[in-house]
């Protein structure tokens, strides 16, 4: 699926994943696609439900070995 942004969030911790896409999104413009990668199971949860508290559109998820895919439209 293709993206305009792309964010790096492996290795972050606690809250520090959702605080920094936070942070990117608002630098970005509303139909803006951003691919973000971690390797924290628990953003499974934590991204779609992040989503769905801001608006913005999670179009897809995947997981490929331990590495897991966000792709979310901006808001």
């Amino acid at each position: 699926m293709d993206y305009d942004h792309f964010l790096d969030i492996k290795d972050m911790c606690c809250s520090a994943p959702i605080i920094y896409l936070t942070k990117e999104l608002k630098l970005m413009q509303s139909g803006d696609i951003v691919l973000a990668e971690s390797n924290k199971s628990s953003m499974q949860k934590d991204i779609p439900s992040y989503c769905s508290l801001t608006s913005n559109e999670l179009l897809r998820q995947e997981n490929n070995d331990g590495i897991f895919h966000f792709w979310i439209k901006v808001k």
